[in-house]
């Protein structure tokens, strides 16, 4: 109960939550003091936007959008990660997709970089990693508070339709998206015409 908590504590706060819940300077963190600077500001302008969104619901639609442009081994898997992680422990029944340029990039890279951060989490027991997805280890819970990795095709983009979750977090995360279709982008803006 003290760790579920510390960890709701972070609800709005992935800088918060990144910094509690792995062992930084211990480990394979030994080296590690924390997330880069630039990182750093990704996390704290999420932060900023869901507390202004929390203090004034009427005029933020709720929607936060993040774009990163950085050259290659900058961490930008690992903060794909952190989110995915933050995510998930902090807001019950969250549901998500993640996806990459390439189905090779999504499976050797985003969620390989996923399983290295979830094996260090302190919130690790809580959900189950496989190669397809991440979800609630308790049964009542495994299909509703999810986080799946597909890859997209511009032949079959009915596969980013219908995810919703009215009222709950819902997170979408394009990585390495530049080459990544614009049929894609369109059909998963209709996520977001949940409410709240």
């Amino acid at each position: 109960e003290e760790l579920l908590s510390s960890v709701a504590s972070y609800t709005h706060d992935p800088l918060g939550f990144v910094l509690f819940a792995f062992p930084w300077g211990e480990g394979v963190l030994e080296m590690c003091s924390g997330p880069d600077t630039w990182q750093i500001q990704v996390l704290e302008d999420i932060r900023k936007k869901l507390e202004e969104g929390v203090d004034r619901a009427e005029a933020i639609s709720g929607v936060i959008q993040e774009a990163v442009a950085a050259g290659n081994g900058v961490g930008k898997s690992c903060i794909v990660s952190w989110l995915i992680l933050w995510a998930m422990a902090t807001c019950e029944d969250t549901r998500g997709v993640v996806t990459a340029n390439t189905e090779n990039q999504l499976r050797t890279k985003t969620w390989a970089e996923l399983a290295k951060w979830h094996r260090l989490s302190i919130v690790k027991d809580w959900f189950t990693l496989t190669a397809t997805a991440i979800y609630s280890a308790n049964p009542a819970h495994e299909k509703t508070w999810r986080v799946d990795c597909i890859p997209w095709s511009e032949n079959k983009p009915e596969a980013f339709a219908g995810l919703h979750n009215e009222g709950k977090r819902m997170l979408m995360i394009f990585d390495e998206s530049a080459a990544i279709a614009d049929v894609i982008w369109d059909i998963s803006e209709g996520a977001l015409t949940d409410e709240n």
